[in-house]
C-alpha cells in the first residue's frame, strides 16, 4: 500500500501545484572512495567444510587480489524463521525491519544493504539451493518491499542494480535450473548476474581418485570451473567498482515515478 499512498500523494500534488511533475531525489550521492564491499554468502548446513564454501571462497580470494573487501555469512551459523508471507496477509505488513526481530534476520538483511555485491553458494538440494538459502531470498522480501524508504533514509538502494555470482556444488543434477531459478528471482528484486556468474561443479570432481586419474592421463577438461571462479571474482570487483565511480544510478528518482 505504500507505492500506492507515495504515487497518490504525487498526484495530488501535481494538481495543486499545477505541474506534470515532481521531483523526488536521493541524496546527492558522495564520489566514491575506496574499495567496493563484496558479500560472501554461504546456504550449506555443512558450512565451511562445504564444497559450495570452498568455492565461494575461491571467488572472494581473487575479488580481493582486485581490491575489493570481503565479508562473509555462513548462513547454518545464524538463526533464521521462516517467511510469514506479511505481505500477502492482509493483516499484516511486510516491513524492513523484518518482524523476525528476535533472530538474525535484520543483521543479515542490514549486510545486504551495506554491501556492493554478492557470491551466493549453495549446494544442490533435490534440484534447488538448499533450505535455508530459500529462507533468506523469501525473506529478501523485506528490503524489495520496502526499496523506495530505505533508498529515501540511507540515500541508496538496497538491493537494485548490485551485481552478483552464484555458485553452487551437486552429488547429481539440477544445478543449471536451481541456479536459472536463483538469478531469476534476484533479478526480479533488482540483482543481476555478472557474466560467468553461474558455475556449478559436480560432486565427484572432488574424490582423490578421480582427480587422479585425470592428472595422470592430462585430462583438462574441468579447467573451466576454476578459470570461471577466478573470472567471477575479478569481474564483481571491478565491475562494481566502474559502476560505484560513475555514480550510475539504475532507478532515475527525478524522472520515473515509483508505481510497482
Amino acid at each position: 500500500m505504500k507505492p500506492f499512498w507515495f504515487n497518490l500523494t504525487r498526484k495530488v500534488l501535481k494538481w495543486a501545484m499545477g505541474t506534470d511533475r515532481i521531483e523526488v531525489s536521493l541524496r546527492p550521492a558522495e564520489k566514491f572512495q575506496g574499495s567496493v564491499k563484496i558479500l560472501g554468502i554461504s546456504g550449506s548446513p555443512r558450512g565451511r567444510k562445504s564444497r559450495s564454501y570452498k568455492m565461494m571462497a575461491k571467488v572472494l580470494e581473487h575479488a580481493r587480489v582486485f581490491g575489493a573487501q570481503t565479508q562473509e555469512i555462513i548462513l547454518c551459523e545464524k538463526t533464521m524463521k521462516p517467511c510469514e508471507g506479511c505481505l500477502s496477509d492482509p493483516d499484516k505488513e511486510c516491513t524492513f525491519p523484518c518482524i523476525h526481530c528476535e533472530d538474525d534476520t535484520n543483521e543479515i538483511l542490514q549486510m545486504m544493504i551495506d554491501a556492493d555485491a554478492f557470491v551466493f553458494a549453495t549446494p544442490i538440494h533435490w534440484a534447488a539451493p538448499s533450505a535455508i538459502m530459500k529462507i533468506l531470498i523469501d525473506k529478501m522480501i523485506s528490503l524489495e518491499e520496502n526499496h523506495y524508504e530505505i533508498a529515501m533514509s540511507d540515500g541508496r538502494e538496497p538491493l537494485l542494480g548490485k551485481p552478483c555470482a552464484l555458485i553452487a556444488s551437486q552429488e547429481g543434477d539440477g544445478a543449471t535450473g536451481a541456479l536459472g531459478w536463483m538469478a531469476a528471482e534476484l533479478r526480479e528484486m533488482g540483482v543481476w548476474t555478472i557474466p560467468w556468474g553461474q558455475t556449478f561443479k559436480p560432486a565427484l570432481l572432488e574424490k582423490k581418485i578421480v582427480k587422479l586419474g585425470m592428472f595422470a592421463l592430462g585430462e583438462r577438461k574441468f579447467e573451466w570451473i576454476e578459470n570461471n571462479l577466478a573470472a567471477a571474482g575479478r569481474n564483481l570487483a571491478l565491475v562494481t567498482r566502474l559502476l560505484k565511480e560513475s555514480g550510475y544510478k539504475w532507478d532515475d528518482y527525478d524522472v520515473i515515478e515509483p508505481n510497482c
